[in-house]
């Protein structure tokens, strides 16, 4: 198991049948105004209907944002759980659930600082997206889960022999004002160069470098440029694979990162 050691203390980590959901779910809602600062976390609690699926689901918690652009339905799991039994059935039914004003009655019964007027609006516009929330690694999960537009956040959380606790946070967060930048894709002769489709919108100079991140992990990359195509470089290993189109996009903080192009479902 992973240990940290802060402030000369050790941290060791809780495993994924080390805690009940319950108390892994305190644990969020404690922290989620660092978590999430630019959202509202709200218990979500709710059933939902897909007429797609003809299937109904429960989530856990939904984040709005501060300023109501946008909105994420949150599914807190443990790592332990199955993926093709639980997992992607709640994604697949959450994503293409119906949202109106009883979602409405529910998410601002159970937050005062909800503006009912707005979130009515926010819910007629764009369906929400989802957010798995996981307490441990869950190799591949977020890659499976992209076809529905669903992204996953690693929470790791370890406790010292005071009882004292701190988390460990990777994957992909939400995000406001996010771009593509380019598609790209790896080259089939040389693992560690990424043909970029676009170069003109990458904005890096000949031989400049830039780090991308992918699985909440940053990699650094050199631009190099040949007679008829621009590629990035990966200085270390990549786990990029041949045969997939992947999108460099611009978070909403100004970093870029790389992931799977996008499908419709």
């Amino acid at each position: 198991m992973a240990r940290i050691l802060h402030n000369n203390e050790w941290f060791e980590e809780i495993s994924s049948r080390g805690h009940y959901e319950a108390e892994f779910e305190r644990v969020l809602r404690q922290e989620a105004p660092q978590l999430f600062p630019d959202y509202h976390f709200v218990p979500f609690k709710t059933t939902v209907f897909s007429e797609v699926d003809a299937d109904s689901r429960e989530a856990d918690y939904a984040l709005i944002h501060r300023n109501y652009r946008s909105w994420w339905v949150v599914e807190v799991e443990l790592g332990h759980h199955s993926f093709n039994g639980h997992v992607l059935p709640q994604v697949r039914t959450l994503t293409r659930a119906y949202y109106g004003l009883a979602e409405v009655d529910y998410l601002c019964s159970k937050s005062s600082v909800l503006d009912r007027d707005k979130v009515t609006e926010m819910l007629k516009g764009s369906p929400p997206k989802v957010l798995v929330i996981v307490n441990s690694i869950v190799p591949g999960w977020a890659e499976q889960l992209r076809p529905f537009e669903a992204r996953v956040v690693i929470c790791q959380i370890f406790r010292s022999r005071f009882n004292k606790y701190v988390m460990r946070i990777n994957g992909e967060y939400p995000a406001e004002n996010e771009e593509v930048i380019t598609t790209c894709e790896c080259d089939h002769l040389i693992h560690r160069f990424l043909k970029v489709h676009a170069p003109t919108q990458l904005s890096l100079d000949s031989d400049g470098r830039v780090l991308l991140y992918h699985g909440g992990q940053a990699t650094e990359w050199e631009r190099i440029d040949t007679a008829g195509q621009v590629y990035l470089h990966a200085l270390r290993d990549h786990n990029l694979r041949v045969g997939k189109r992947y999108e460099i996009i611009k978070q909403g903080d100004g970093t870029l990162a790389v992931r799977l192009a996008r499908r419709t479902i």
